[in-house]
């Protein structure tokens, strides 16, 4: 039951299934986007609460005042998945959405622009106007044995 609950989690929250091949990228959903700039930071710490509660998602403390962030990893895949909002203030929302996704060290030989290029356009698209859209990738040894990481950094534009 938790197994499905996670699956189903993580295809309406964040829909990022970034893979070796880029062409078939799926980003953040605009109404997925939408739900979470919603939030102020004390209605998104208590959903991170309950994600954390249901055992599948671990906290991943945000720095300073920025706000909590959870992940959650498939055990047979290795395959992971953050979402990081990142507030000014407890009132207002979001000013950043960090959704990064966590592959098995090794799974991509290497990232080149016209990759970040596409998967940005792909995301634009995606989101549409409201917001503006940025993919970066990098690789991490920590926790062991480490990760590949693909993050779309999303923010509003300002009107």
């Amino acid at each position: 039951m938790l197994g499905l609950f996670v699956a189903a989690f993580l295809l309406t929250l964040c829909v990022v299934t970034a893979g070796p091949s880029a062409g078939q990228e799926r980003i953040v959903s605009k109404q997925d986007a939408d739900r979470i700039f919603g939030l102020n930071r004390t209605q998104w710490e208590a959903q991170a609460r309950r994600m954390v509660d249901s055992q599948a998602w671990k906290v991943w403390p945000g720095s300073g005042e920025q706000g909590t962030g959870v992940i959650a990893t498939d055990p047979k895949t290795g395959v992971g998945l953050a979402v990081r909002p990142s507030f000014r203030d407890p009132q207002g929302p979001p000013e950043t959405l960090v959704v990064g996704s966590y592959y098995p060290v090794g799974t991509f030989r290497r990232f080149s622009d016209q990759t970040r290029r596409e998967m940005e356009a792909a995301a634009g698209a995606d989101l549409g106007t409201a917001y503006s859209v940025a993919v970066a990738f990098s690789s991490t040894a920590s926790p062991a044995p480490g990760f590949d990481v693909v993050e779309v950094i999303i923010t509003r534009t300002r009107r």
